[in-house]
């Protein structure tokens, strides 16, 4: 796909305006479905792509599709996520997240699930020898966002990755039989905060809030990820309200 240049953010308004309008149609009308479609395609189309993380096995730069306006955006749809395809480097094996949200959290027609409100590794793919991460922070509208990219020098096998951020699958490559969309669990249940620990084995790496070198720090001290506050647990947004599947917070 071609991307445009990125909508300036009156122009994302008028589309999410035009998209929330058609929503409660789409699901019966053809006429309806059809134009939120296009208006989709559209907002895909203007989205930037942001400098997200490095690869500490190539050095490459990994660049993704993000709505750094806020979590009203069609990007963070959980179950339609509006983004393109094939977006990781080869050596990219996952990209997941944590949102820090600032009350009160935007109105939106449909379900975000941004992760935690801290950021978080999954221990299961840090132990496998190939596989090391990286942490990286940028701004979604007033709220702090959270990125951590899992890499590995090759394909791994036998690995169960998850979810793409914010979405209900996972883009795989893989030809016929792997490739496409994958569904696969939250892991929520093995979601680690403690982050020090994988930071000193060198399996997790920190990129310098506002750092536009994506330089890879390697050193406990002076982390700003570590002991954040932020909710532990899986978060869902919608409507102007946030809750967990313990509680509601908003």
């Amino acid at each position: 796909m071609t991307m445009t240049l990125p909508w300036r953010p009156a122009a994302r308004r008028r589309l999410l305006d035009q998209a929330f309008s058609w929503m409660p149609a789409a699901m019966e009308d053809d006429g309806a479905a059809q134009a939120l479609t296009g208006i989709c395609r559209q907002y895909e189309e203007g989205l930037p792509r942001l400098a997200l993380s490095r690869c500490p096995h190539t050095g490459l730069v990994e660049k993704h599709s993000f709505d750094p306006y806020g979590m009203d955006g069609l990007w963070w749809n959980y179950h339609a996520p509006a983004r393109p395809l094939r977006e990781r480097l080869f050596t990219c094996q996952a990209i997941t997240g944590a949102v820090r949200i600032e009350p009160p959290a935007e109105n939106f027609p449909f379900l975000a699930r941004p992760g935690p409100g801290a950021p978080f590794v999954i221990p299961r793919l840090l132990e496998h020898p190939q596989v090391q991460a990286v942490v990286s922070s940028l701004a979604c509208g007033r709220h702090q966002a959270f990125c951590i990219a899992y890499f590995a020098p090759d394909e791994v096998d036998g690995v169960e990755w998850p979810n793409d951020w914010g979405a209900g699958e996972r883009w795989a490559e893989g030809g016929e039989t792997y490739g496409g969309w994958t569904e696969a669990p939250d892991f929520e249940q093995e979601w680690d905060f403690d982050l020090a620990p994988w930071i000193e084995r060198g399996k997790l790496f920190w990129i310098a809030p506002g750092d536009r070198r994506l330089a890879l720090q390697r050193a406990v001290h002076g982390c700003p990820y570590l002991n954040l506050a932020g909710v532990r647990s899986m978060q869902h947004v919608q409507n102007g309200r946030v809750w967990t599947a313990a509680e509601i917070l908003a």
